[in-house]
């Protein structure tokens, strides 16, 4: 046989070598890969498999009615879960046992038990929860349990969807916040008590006091519900403040599209308030001196032509040398228009800005829907806006604003927290809201409406009829009637707007929103 020679011998040194190099670099290579790039993901799976994360669930805070009451509270319950490694009990055993703590869990566990048996599924959780004390009695190897909290509603369906919006709105405040704590464990998944832990302590949440009257959103609730149903209307609603403070007594929204839903049309709902709107037009004119109470309609007797367009009344009657108080009384668009004439554009919409009909206000709820001030008026455009056609605000803004006349011309924020402190701005002077409070007073004691008020009822108040714009037309049989007032007229206990929208057997606000006002009006009087 031939002999190796040395060039083949040196072929095979190098070959040698740079398998040595290659096999160094490859090692440096996949070491760099699982140290440096994978390194943290290791880490972090070992954290996993020798120690156990577990969350600290902090105790929540509740809502509070007027009187101190729990509207909602956070309630502690236990998820369980089953590791099969652990267990020392059979799977029918185990069922058994949490049948005679729980009865009926396994029939609604039943997908989850049985894949257990399936020999590829090691860990399952159950449906339901637990609570304290039937966690201990299962205490058991293979068996693990998460605290929860959930939520409790002790008045049930009372004021609910307003309660799951103030939770959202104070979501930090009332839910605090979760701790964590890192445990070293065996294989078995026990905590190794010598070993030292790491923790980050929960904070706790804390209470909201609010302003809800239970007894008054009750009274509120089934009224609306009953006018919503009496009126087959879209919608209805209604909401009660406090002329002083602002804060919200009682507030309800009902629909006839009965899908759940958590919007509260009180602030989500943009509508035209038509003539509710007329007493804070006669407010800016009295405050501005634009007219005084002496004011007589130059030409009340006959429609109002403005361009192409024709101002008429609502019931196509006239009423010759109007007073101030009669063009309320009558609800007169045409002795309206002359009066916001008088006020001008400038002014109108100072005041509109002043009184945050065009944004959006401090109400601790989420979901207002706010229609910004229109940049250009023509002269129909101010005309009609006199009488609440043509702009768009939500019922808050309408109340708040109104509200003004009942507060001696301050505006307030409506709000729920009593612990919040609000800024309160001087709008009209107390002259001109004591002005206006006597032609509200006239117009509820003289017109049409006065069957309707109790005799030991003092009332300052005014009904609307808006038509719908549909596609920028007017749809004369769709329309939203409303009826807002306060009482008594003056230190008022509490301001009320009524809303109902697109009532199919009555069109009008003094036959629909009025009757449902005073139904309440008479109940909450002798509460507040």
């Amino acid at each position: 046989m031939p002999k190796d020679t040395p060039s083949t011998d040196n072929s095979r040194l190098k070959s040698v070598y740079l398998t040595i190099i290659l096999a160094f670099f490859v090692v440096i290579t996949r070491l760099f890969y699982w140290q440096i790039i994978k390194g943290a993901d290791i880490r972090t799976q070992n954290t996993l498999q020798t120690s156990k994360l577990q969350k600290i669930i902090p105790n929540t805070g509740k809502i509070l009615s007027s009187d101190n009451f729990p509207l909602s509270l956070g309630i502690k319950a236990y998820k369980l879960s089953i590791y099969k490694p652990n267990l020392k009990i059979s799977l029918d055993d185990l069922s058994k046992k949490i049948d005679e703590i729980k009865p009926n869990s396994s029939q609604d566990n039943y997908s989850q038990l049985n894949n257990l048996k399936n020999p590829n599924i090691k860990w399952v959780t159950l449906n339901g929860t637990f609570d304290q004390n039937q966690k201990q009695q299962l205490t058991l190897p293979g068996i693990e349990f998460e605290e929860n909290n959930f939520r409790f509603y002790p008045e049930g369906s009372l004021a609910k969807n307003i309660i799951i919006n103030l939770e959202s709105f104070y979501r930090r405040v009332i839910f605090g916040r979760t701790g964590f704590s890192l445990s070293s464990v065996d294989g078995t998944g026990q905590n190794i008590l010598t070993k030292r832990n790491w923790q980050q302590s929960e904070i706790d949440g804390q209470d909201i006091e609010t302003s809800l009257n239970r007894q008054i959103q009750t009274i509120l609730e089934q009224s609306v519900k009953r006018g919503l149903e009496q009126y087959l209307a879209k919608s209805a609603s209604g909401t009660i403040i406090d002329p002083s403070t602002g804060q919200i007594i009682a507030m309800a929204y009902f629909s006839s599209d009965t899908t759940p839903t958590t919007n509260i049309g009180n602030i989500g709902q943009l509508f035209e308030p038509g003539s509710i709107f007329k007493p804070l037009i006669v407010a800016m004119a009295l405050d501005t001196h634009k007219i005084d109470t002496n004011f007589v309609c130059p030409d009340c007797d006959r429609p109002r032509v403005i361009g192409q367009y024709t101002i008429n009344n609502w019931d196509n009657n006239f009423h010759p040398d109007s007073t101030l108080q009669d063009i309320i009384k009558n609800s007169d668009n045409i002795g309206m228009s002359h009066i916001i004439q008088r006020l001008g554009l400038e002014n109108f919409s100072k005041y509109f800005h002043s009184l945050k009909l065009d944004t959006k206000n401090d109400i601790d709820l989420i979901g207002e829907s706010v229609s910004p001030q229109k940049k250009y008026y023509s002269d129909i455009d101010l005309a009609t806006a006199s009488f609440g056609q043509g702009l768009a605000v939500n019922e808050l803004q309408m109340i708040q604003a109104f509200n003004t006349l009942a507060n001696n011309g301050k505006l307030v924020s409506a709000h729920f927290n009593t612990k919040l402190n609000h800024n309160i701005v001087s709008i009209f002077s107390p002259e001109t809201t004591k002005k206006v409070v006597n032609v509200l007073k006239y117009a509820v004691e003289n017109g049409a409406i006065k069957a309707l008020k109790p005799q030991d009822l003092e009332v300052c108040a005014k009904s609307g009829t808006a038509q719908i714009a549909i596609d920028g037309q007017y749809n004369e049989s769709d329309t939203i009637g409303s009826y807002i007032g306060f009482s008594p007229c003056n230190k008022a206990k509490f301001t009320m707007i009524i809303t109902i929208n697109q009532p199919q057997n009555s069109q009008y606000g003094s036959s629909t929103a009025a009757p449902i006002w005073y139904e309440i009006a008479q109940k909450i009087s002798r509460l507040l």
